[in-house]
């Protein structure tokens, strides 16, 4: 196998002889290694097929993450296939290490973004919550960081997503459900989120969970979420707007009453895409 790209001196990229481009990783994989030189393949310990789609997101993620926080991710994904059979493709991997990699730079930062539906989460998708709390150990241990229960929510949402296996008519809806919300938030903000892809990764992959909710009829708990709710109305009056067209969209669309808890939920992460 040729290099065709080298990211650091443990991530290089290949093709496979079918032409199928692949991430490598291992310990001096790319040490000293230029385009063109040969894989080392004694030395290769994980390899990832990557997809059109996911390329792009993949490659700046590799070009800013630690190895460290990588691996830990990669085990989180091994646990989640050992103990709950989920099989996570390399674009849920990214999906999830972007998310990890942005909540370790909050922790940091003495932030934190509350997981509103963290309550839901625990009594819906138990199991996949301890792998969640587990993996904020593999985090710990790769980082020195301590994230919260809120981040191992976040985790499972990103399990849930990848092991719900939909029909076309569930894929149908899903997409019809994230792409009606987007455009609505793309003319309430005048915002265009072609222009910021990592953004609207993240918002879909939240959005994807809401709506697997909504479809399967789940019970949803009312917290206590009215100061958030009056925060974003103070904040920005375009939150008022929107929050009449998502709900009518909503009710029209899917024959569901969007609660207030749900709605902050998406302000939530409304403000964090808008805001950047």
């Amino acid at each position: 196998m040729k290099i065709i790209k080298v990211f650091n001196n443990n991530i290089v990229a290949t093709q496979s002889d079918h032409g199928q481009e692949m991430i490598l990783t291992g310990s001096g994989l790319g040490f000293q290694k230029k385009i063109g030189d040969n894989v080392d393949e004694s030395r290769i310990e994980k390899i990832y097929e990557v997809l059109d789609d996911s390329r792009d997101r993949f490659y700046r993620l590799l070009g800013d993450t630690p190895m460290e926080l990588i691996n830990a991710t990669e085990k989180i994904r091994n646990r989640a296939k050992e103990e709950l059979g989920i099989q996570m493709t390399v674009n849920a991997l990214v999906g999830m290490i972007d998310h990890i990699t942005y909540a370790v730079e909050r922790k940091k930062k003495g932030m934190e973004i509350p997981n509103l539906m963290l309550h839901e989460i625990k009594s819906l998708y138990g199991e996949e919550y301890k792998v969640g709390m587990e993996g904020l150990n593999f985090i710990e241990d790769a980082t020195g960081v301590r994230l919260s229960e809120h981040e191992a929510g976040y985790i499972t949402m990103h399990m849930v997503n990848a092991s719900l296996g939909e029909n076309k008519e569930s894929i149908s809806k899903i997409f019809l459900f994230t792409n009606g919300i987007v455009e609505i938030i793309e003319e309430s903000f005048d915002f265009d989120f072609s222009e910021d892809e990592i953004s609207l990764a993240r918002l879909n992959a939240h959005l994807k969970f809401l709506a697997k909710r909504i479809l399967l009829n789940q019970p949803s708990t009312e917290d206590h979420v009215e100061e958030f709710y009056e925060m974003f109305l103070k904040k920005d009056r375009r939150f008022k707007t929107v929050e009449k067209k998502i709900k009518a969209f909503i009710r029209r669309s899917f024959h569901h009453e969007l609660t207030i808890q749900e709605m902050v939920y998406l302000m939530v992460h409304m403000n964090k895409a808008i805001t950047k």
